[in-house]
Formats: structure tokens, C-alpha cells, sequence
């Protein structure tokens, strides 16, 4: 007992140690924090312009909301753009900003190209001043600046903003695959539409391959395949239209078409443009009337307001293919008649000279010739040849713009120089805090690895040592407990010896004596003295028996299974109790005094059941397996047991079995249901090897 209580005294001490180590920790990394928080705290909120909270969700669901109506109401989207517009002003929400200001650009997109260039500019502005780093939302304004530029006929400054977006592309600064599927698509109009000769130009045309399957990469890496794969598809017919394979582009063209209209994406300009390009595809073959089947169905889309420009040009370009067909199908005069029709209709579409314009004033002009009248033939080609020149000398124009755009494009690189000199320096700026804070994170991450390693080990020794001292207590309860069986073995050999060769001799003597008194001539005595021999007789048997149950010589002679089978044929013969004994596998010698635990806590089983289990019949089983464990099964059909013997393993000897079964390294399971009987199964593994004792 003193020795315990110095072992837990030792223990709580160390305890106490440990939180006192702990806490010291603790306050150690807390004062810490203290001192680096306020620096942390500025590093995070350099750059921050606004430190008040921004409702940027509010901002970017009125942009979102006016983005799903802009095509189907594009007057009730206008408000949401320009009151996200004011918030994110008033909020200085910078990126609200270029995100408002370009959907408003686009807004104006075809109806009044001056003012999408005006408001694109303003984006391009903002987002410079800024410095922001977001180069897709700088790649839409790029885009839109490209298209307004090309639909006023400004070729030059549609070509350098186009530049600008396929250097932004191949540089791999814009990762959006929606938008990088966008941008290939619309330098790949822009390029066929620059150069009409481009089925026999290889190196545009491996330029706009290249643009092809770009895209294709790109779709590959959206979430939604279907989406993607269908916005391909009308890439890919452009491209082929572009090159004069016109089996390939309609395949492409009504691809486009199917999967768009099953997705529900499929808006009312793209539609027309397919049906236009279709037909286009049909005329350039001479085939009028597949061409009027499309051509038709655009006719039946129904009435453009007219302050919607782009649209509107459509429709008129859709009339002029149906006078081109007409010409084809030799109705000279409907073409006529729908030729001047179209010329006025394109003229209010755009402030430059389009080639359509021009392309109708031939087609007129060859519908009057061949009717024969010479005199409007003539009017009309000598205006289509007075066009054509116009056309001619803006191409030369245009290829001094080419030289322009490449002038302004070295200027361009320069000031895109500097800035990302800037740029560099601010990141290097940044670079250099962030090397402070890594280095202070990981400074504190040592420690705290340090610790949680101290901890680890400390914790890991109290294990360790609470285990010896369980070991040991283990130890000591089983030393405790084989000495305790021992010494009852022993007393048990002392009593079995006393009882055969003290009391037993005497026995012994006594009935001789008495044989010697039975031959006296004494008739009226004979039965008395016969009776006597016979008690005394039947004292030795039992005595022997006795003697032999404390120290079973057949045990030692011939095993344990010969022993455990002689017992219960001895038990069964006196007792109400049937019963039997099985035995398995090769039998097995073990170590003597294993053997005798084992056959006493069999002896102790059996007789439980014939006094307690009410059993008409039991069941004792030994099994020897081959890897030398050995399993013992005892079980009758008796009453069971009490749940609380089996909960507590008490009564009837249930706790002496069990604790004499783990001091011998055993595993005992009890299972016993009322009115069912009771199994005990006893398992041993790698039990002891017979010694010279034996």
C-alpha cells in the first residue's frame, strides 16, 4: 500500500507539471499574436480603398437580372445596369463599375455604335486607374470595343483591338472557356469578313484552324459539355463557310441550331444569322431553292422596331438573298422590285459603305440587262462600278491603316511595358510582405510543432509508464493467484496422501481384524461382524476414491482427456445427470500444473451443473487444434444462469473459473439463456509445453 500511494503522489505531480508546461506555452504564443496582429492586420488591408462594407452581392444580382432580359427586354434591362451602375459608385466598388459600364456598352451595341465605343472607353479607363488585375473583365471591354469598331466600318480599330484580345488569349492570361469560345469565334468572323479571298489563303486559313481548335480545348474544360460543344458548332460552321465547304458549314450551321434550341439558348439574332448564313451557303452553290427554304423562314420572324439597327440589317441582308435567288431563278423583275426595296433598307443599317450595298446594285443591274433594259442596266452599273472603286480604294486605305495598327500596336506593347514593369514592382512589393508573414507563419509553426511534438512524447511516456504500472499490478494479481492455487494443490497432495496411507491403513486394518474376530465360533454374531467388514469396505472404496479426485493419478499417467473422461463416467453413474464427453484433433501433453488447473476448473464446472443446473443431460468438450492451442466447451440444457451471475461473474464459481482461466492465459465466454441451458467455452492459445516435471 505505501509503495501505491508514492507511485500515484509521483504521477499527479507530473501532471501538475504538464499543465503548469502548458499553460507557460500557451501565454507564450498568445503574447505572440499580440505583437504580430497589428502588422498582420495592415499588411491585409493595404490596397483596400474602401474599408466600409460593400454590398457587392446587391451590385452583381442587378447586373445578373438585367443580363436575362437583355434580349427578350432590353428597355426594362437598361435601369438595373445603370442603378448598379450609381451603387457601385457610390460604394467605390471598382469592379461594379467595369461590370455595369460594359453591359450598358453592349446595351448600345447596333443601334448607337458611338455610344458603345464611348462607354467601352470609359470601362477601359476605370479599370486602369484602378489597377485592377482582372484581365477577362478587360478582354469583354476589348471584345465589344472590336465589334463596335467593325460595325462603323473602322476596320483599323477593329484589327487592334482584335490584336489585343489574341494576344491576351495565346498569352493563356483568360482561363473563362465561355468567354475564350466567345473571342475565337468573333476573330474568326472578323478575319473571313476582312478577307473574302480566304478559301485560297493558306495562312489565314491555318490561322483560323488554329482559332478552331483552340476552342474545341476550351469547351473541354467547361463543366456543362452540352453548352460547349454547341457553341463550337457555329465556330466551325463559320470556318468552313469562310473555306467554301458548304456541306461542312450547313452541317455545323443546323447543328448549332438543334442543340441550341434544345438548351433554351438560342437568341433571336444568332437565329437569323444561321438561317442567313444557310442560305448564303445555297447561292454561292447556284441553288435558289434551298436557299428561299431558309430565306423564308426568316421572312416569317415578323416586324424589327426599328431603332434596332443590327437586327434590322439582317432582315434587310435575308431580302437581299431572296432577290439574289430570284435573279438565280430568272425573275428578274421580283428581283428588281425587291432590290430597291433592300438598297433603302440597308442604307439606314450603317454609316460606312457595306459590300451587300454594292453587291445589289449589280444584281439589279445584271435583272435590267437581261430583261433588256439597257438604259436602268446602265444606271445601275455604272453606280455598282462607281462603289466598287470606293470599295477598291478603302482597301488601299486599309492597308495603310494596316501599317497604322502596326504602329500603334509597338506603341501599344511599350505602355503595356511599363505597366507590367509597375505591376512587377507592386508585386515584388507584395512578394516581399508575404515573405515576412511566411516567414512568421512558419516561425510559428515550428514552435507549434515543437510543442505539439513535447506533448506528444510526454503524453506518450505517461502511457507508457501507466502500463508498466498495470502490467505490473496484472503481474502481481496473477503471481498472487498461482501461488494461492499452488499452495491449494499442495494442501490437496498432503490430504489425498494423509487420507490413502493414514486413515486408509487403518481401514484397512480394522477389516482384518475383524476378518480374524469372524472366525471365532460366534453364529449370533456372524451377521453383525459380516455387516461391519462391509461398512468398513465400503469407507476404503470411497476414501480411495476421495484421495484420487484430490490428486488424480490417471491425470498424470495418461493426460488430461483420459482424466476429464473418467470423472465425468464416475459423476454420471451417481448423478441424475447425463453425461457426455467429446474430444477432437490430436491430443496434446501440456505443462503439469496447467494440465491440473485445467482438470479442477472442469471438475468445478461439472459439478456446478449437477448440483445447480437442474440438466438432464451436459456436454464436455476438449478440441486441439494444430497450431497447439487447445479450446474446452462445457454445456447442459439446464435452468441458466442468473443475468446478474453472468454480469458479475458470480455464484456457483463463475469468478474463481474466470480468474484461474486468465492467469493461465485463457479467454473465457459465458452464454446462458433461461429455461435454455448454459455453454462455457474455455480457449487457450500456444498453452505450455510438458516439461521434465512430468
Amino acid at each position: 500500500m505505501p509503495k501505491a500511494s508514492t507511485t500515484y503522489n509521483y504521477s499527479q505531480k507530473r501532471k501538475n507539471r504538464c499543465k503548469k508546461n502548458t499553460l507557460l506555452i500557451y501565454l507564450f504564443f498568445v503574447n505572440i499574436f499580440l505583437i504580430i496582429s497589428p502588422f498582420l492586420i495592415a499588411q491585409t488591408n493595404t490596397g483596400i480603398k474602401n474599408p466600409e462594407t460593400v454590398d457587392t452581392t446587391t451590385i452583381l444580382n442587378l447586373i445578373n437580372k438585367g443580363k436575362q432580359i437583355n434580349e427578350t427586354e432590353p428597355d426594362k434591362a437598361l435601369p438595373y445596369f445603370n442603378e448598379a451602375l450609381q451603387k457601385s459608385y457610390a460604394t467605390n466598388y471598382s469592379k461594379g463599375i467595369v461590370l455595369a459600364i460594359t453591359r450598358i456598352s453592349l446595351w448600345h451595341f447596333g443601334n448607337n455604335n458611338n455610344a458603345t465605343i464611348d462607354e467601352a472607353s470609359q470601362g477601359l479607363k476605370v479599370y486602369e486607374k484602378e489597377r485592377m488585375t482582372d484581365i477577362e473583365m478587360k478582354a469583354e471591354l476589348h471584345l465589344t470595343l472590336a465589334e463596335a469598331y467593325d460595325e462603323k466600318g473602322q476596320k483599323d480599330s477593329a484589327a487592334f483591338y482584335y490584336y489585343l484580345l489574341g494576344n491576351e488569349i495565346e498569352n493563356k492570361t483568360i482561363t473563362d472557356p465561355t468567354l475564350t469560345i466567345n473571342i475565337f469565334t468573333k476573330l474568326t468572323i472578323f478575319w473571313i469578313n476582312f478577307n473574302y479571298d480566304i478559301a485560297t489563303n493558306e495562312e489565314y486559313k491555318q490561322t483560323l484552324s488554329r482559332y478552331v481548335d483552340k476552342a474545341k480545348t476550351a469547351a473541354g474544360q467547361m463543366k456543362d459539355t452540352a453548352d460547349a460543344r454547341s457553341a463550337v458548332y457555329f465556330l466551325q460552321g463559320a470556318f468552313f463557310h469562310g473555306t467554301k465547304q458548304f456541306d461542312s458549314a450547313r452541317y455545323y450551321y443546323l447543328t448549332y441550331y438543334e442543340k441550341r434550341k434544345q438548351l433554351k439558348k438560342l437568341s433571336l439574332p444568332r437565329t437569323i444569322s444561321i438561317l442567313t448564313n444557310i442560305s448564303d451557303t445555297y447561292l454561292q452553290e447556284g441553288k435558289p431553292d434551298k436557299a428561299l427554304e431558309y430565306i423564308n423562314q426568316v421572312a416569317k420572324i415578323g416586324d424589327i422596331p426599328e431603332q434596332n439597327k443590327f437586327l434590322v440589317f439582317y432582315i434587310a441582308f435575308n431580302e437581299l438573298q431572296k432577290a439574289k435567288a430570284l435573279y438565280q431563278k430568272k425573275n428578274y423583275a421580283g428581283s428588281i422590285e425587291l432590290t430597291d426595296k433592300t438598297i433603302k433598307k440597308l442604307k439606314t443599317t450603317g454609316e460606312h459603305l457595306r459590300d451587300e450595298v454594292v453587291e445589289a446594285y449589280k444584281i439589279a443591274a445584271e435583272c435590267y440587262e437581261a430583261l433588256g433594259n439597257y438604259k436602268d442596266a446602265l444606271q445601275y452599273k455604272n453606280i455598282y462600278l462607281s462603289l466598287h472603286d470606293s470599295l477598291n480604294k478603302k482597301e488601299k486605305i486599309d492597308i495603310i491603316h494596316g501599317l497604322e495598327i502596326r504602329y500603334r500596336i509597338s506603341e501599344k506593347d511599350k505602355e503595356l511595358a511599363q505597366q507590367q514593369l509597375t505591376i512587377a514592382e507592386v508585386q515584388n512589393k507584395v512578394r516581399s510582405r508575404n515573405i515576412w508573414i511566411a516567414s512568421i507563419s512558419l516561425f510559428i509553426f515550428f514552435i507549434a510543432t515543437i510543442f505539439a511534438l513535447w506533448r506528444r512524447k510526454n503524453i506518450h511516456k505517461q502511457k507508457l509508464q501507466q502500463e508498466k504500472i498495470n502490467n505490473f499490478q496484472k503481474e502481481m494479481e496473477i503471481a498472487r493467484l498461482n501461488a494461492s492455487i499452488t499452495g491449494e494443490e499442495r494442501e490437496r497432495e498432503r490430504m489425498a496422501r494423509d487420507l490413502h496411507d493414514g486413515i486408509g491403513g487403518l481401514l484397512a486394518a480394522a477389516k482384518m481384524n475383524f476378518e480374524l474376530l469372524k472366525k471365532e465360533d460366534n453364529p449370533t454374531k456372524t451377521q453383525d461382524l459380516n455387516d461391519g467388514i462391509k461398512l468398513l469396505e465400503e469407507a476404503s472404496i470411497e476414501l480411495r476414491k476421495t484421495a484420487h479426485n484430490m490428486m488424480p493419478d490417471l491425470l498424470l499417467q495418461n493426460g488430461l482427456p483420459q482424466a476429464i473422461r473418467h470423472f465425468c463416467k464416475t459423476i454420471g453413474k451417481n448423478s441424475p445427470t447425463q453425461l457426455k464427453f467429446q474430444q477432437y484433433g490430436i491430443e496434446k501433453r501440456f505443462e503439469k500444473n496447467f494440465e491440473l488447473s485445467l482438470y479442477r476448473i472442469i471438475q468445478e464446472l461439472v459439478h456446478n451443473i449437477v448440483k445447480h443446473a437442474q440438466a438432464t443431460t451436459a456436454l464436455v468438450q476438449i478440441s486441439f487444434h494444430e497450431n497447439g492451442n487447445v479450446d474446452f466447451t462445457v454445456e447442459d440444457n439446464g435452468k441458466g444462469l442468473p443475468d446478474e451471475a453472468i454480469k458479475n461473474s458470480k455464484g456457483m464459481g463463475l469468478k474463481n473459473i474466470i480468474e484461474r482461466t486468465r492467469s493461465m492465459n485463457g479467454k473465457a465466454d459465458i452464454y446462458s439463456q433461461a429455461e435454455n441451458g448454459t455453454s462455457i467455452n474455455l480457449s487457450f492459445e500456444n498453452p505450455p509445453n510438458p516439461t521434465n516435471t512430468l
